[in-house]
């Protein structure tokens, strides 16, 4: 069976490595001397470069296995850099060599010789995450890095806690009422439908050029076009359900019933919206990139005119 390359391996210990490595460049915005006299700086510093380290080697024992490389800790980096063609490979061993020496912080680290290291080594770090990223897309066709087994696992997600939620509710109110299992497991089934909803729009809004959201994925895909205008009420009922099972577990049994007989059926319509959206996405990316290599021929041929 063929290896798939983990997308969501991938975003996730590289978003890691987008954090620690922001804090390193703030880090070394400072003056050097300034650095070095700042104990808590360089503290900060070595426990930042562990997390870049950590978080580059993850994806990297993942693609040595997908890619079929022979690796060990100590030369993963390298080995994956060279399989990629990366070009940086003295400094991808210099960081290697520096994390293995260091990475215990009880061990006594020289605050220039951080610095100065930090400094040769940091922009490596970025450099390697873009290469990697790149011979994803390339190999894979992936553009958009979208991880379509994890949106098939949420969306089934969604629709079998849906199913669930609908079986308890066709009981009817009063047994509803009269059976506190129905109660408690329909409040499980609600959270489950509603994170994994969330979970598909936190990985597909950056996609559709949202950069900044939070609980208001949602909505925010309501500003942007990709889910309907008309479904903005609806999401607002389904936030503020799951706001109150946050807040308060004890809800009143009749709320309850009612609150998810008005927002079960928005689901799955909700998932149907996204879905149309991102098929029209990615029919608009393939068509870029056929576009792109024909304009590409076009200027070389201008240019040999």
């Amino acid at each position: 069976m063929e290896k798939k390359v983990n997308i969501s391996l991938i975003l996730e210990s590289f978003h890691n490595l987008e954090r620690a490595y922001a804090d390193l460049k703030k880090l070394l915005s400072m003056d050097k001397d300034e650095f070095v006299k700042n104990k808590l700086a360089w503290d900060k510093a070595r426990v930042d470069f562990n997390l870049a380290f950590e978080s580059c080697m993850r994806p990297c024992r993942h693609l040595s296995v997908v890619y079929g490389l022979k690796t060990t800790s100590k030369d993963c980096l390298v080995k994956l850099g060279e399989y990629v063609g990366f070009e940086y490979l003295e400094n991808l061993q210099n960081i290697t060599d520096f994390y293995f020496k260091y990475r215990d912080l009880k061990e006594t680290v020289n605050s220039e010789e951080l610095y100065s290291f930090l400094e040769e080594n940091l922009h490596v770090f970025k450099e390697y995450a873009k290469k990697i990223v790149e011979h994803i897309k390339v190999t894979t066709g992936n553009v958009l890095l979208i991880d379509f087994d994890l949106l098939k696992e949420k969306a089934k997600n969604v629709k079998d806690s849906v199913g669930k939620i609908n079986f308890v509710l066709s009981a009817g109110l009063e047994n509803f009422k009269s059976k506190p299992m129905y109660y408690d497991r329909v409040k499980y089934f609600y959270h489950v439908a509603y994170d994994s909803l969330f979970d598909i729009c936190k990985h597909l809004a950056p996609k559709f050029g949202i950069k900044k959201f939070g609980d208001d994925c949602l909505l925010k895909m309501v500003e942007h076009g990709i889910i309907s205008e008309e479904y903005k009420s609806v999401i607002i009922k389904m936030m503020r359900l799951k706001n109150k099972l946050i807040s308060t577990w004890d809800i009143p049994q009749e709320e309850l019933y009612r609150d998810l007989s008005e927002t079960k059926d928005w689901f799955e319509p909700l998932m149907k919206e996204i879905s149309t959206s991102l098929k029209n996405l990615l029919e608009k990316v393939s068509s870029s990139q056929k576009i792109h290599p024909k304009n590409s021929q076009g200027q070389e041929r201008d240019q040999r005119e």
